[in-house]
């Protein structure tokens, strides 16, 4: 049996009544969205803005000792070892049955060490990372703000002094699956309560965009 065609018409009418139960969930008090707190203008000094992670990828130092957590198929995690050359590439996710990846599957079974898979929770198994250690983190698992914020709080003492932590999907909301992000909510935060602030931005056709925290001076 032939499923029925949505039209751009279905879904605008789905989105129209979505929007009129927001607003009266909104006109009740009710709380939806997870806006991110203003930052000052200090945060933001010397932030430049790039048209794509790849290009992030390009001033992260190369070298040293880097961690991907949210590895999916690891097409990233391979873009992190040709660009970034780490002498070891840390691997966390909450399940790797997607990484197919056949250049990272070839390095984890090489014996030499340089890749390695921390499967689990992700915030747990970064807390049990030697503190200091981290050259560069970057951040793609639970995109839910206590996620993220778990996340972070494992991070923040595993990196080295200029470490830096890279994050994907800088957004509070998902516009594909229309669901919340507390990416950004979470991202400033860290740089209210923290001596972080913003070095790049890095632009994506859908604005789930990139940012490179770095640690104030």
């Amino acid at each position: 049996m032939a499923t029925e065609k949505i039209t751009f018409e279905d879904v605008e009418r789905t989105r129209r009544a979505f929007s009129r139960i927001l607003g009266e969930f909104s006109k009740q008090k009710g709380r939806y969205h997870n806006p991110a707190p203003e930052l000052p203008a200090s945060k933001l000094e010397g932030c430049e803005v790039l048209p794509n992670r790849f290009e992030l990828l390009e001033k992260v130092s190369k070298g040293g000792v880097m961690a991907e957590i949210g590895v999916d198929r690891g097409d990233f995690s391979l873009r992190i070892l040709n660009t970034c050359n780490p002498e070891k590439l840390h691997l966390f996710d909450i399940d790797i049955s997607r990484l197919v990846n056949p250049t990272i599957l070839k390095g984890l079974e090489d014996g030499s060490g340089r890749l390695k898979t921390h499967v689990g929770d992700s915030s747990t198994n970064i807390s049990k990372m030697p503190d200091g250690y981290f050259d560069m983190v970057y951040l793609d698992g639970d995109h839910e703000y206590e996620g993220v914020m778990k996340d972070i709080m494992a991070v923040l003492p595993k990196m080295k002094p200029d470490g830096v932590i890279l994050f994907n999907d800088y957004a509070v909301w998902s516009a594909t699956s229309m669901f919340h992000c507390g990416v950004a909510r979470a991202i400033h935060e860290l740089c209210l309560n923290h001596p972080w602030k913003f070095r790049y931005i890095a632009l994506q056709t859908m604005m789930y965009n990139d940012v490179m925290l770095v640690r104030e001076n």
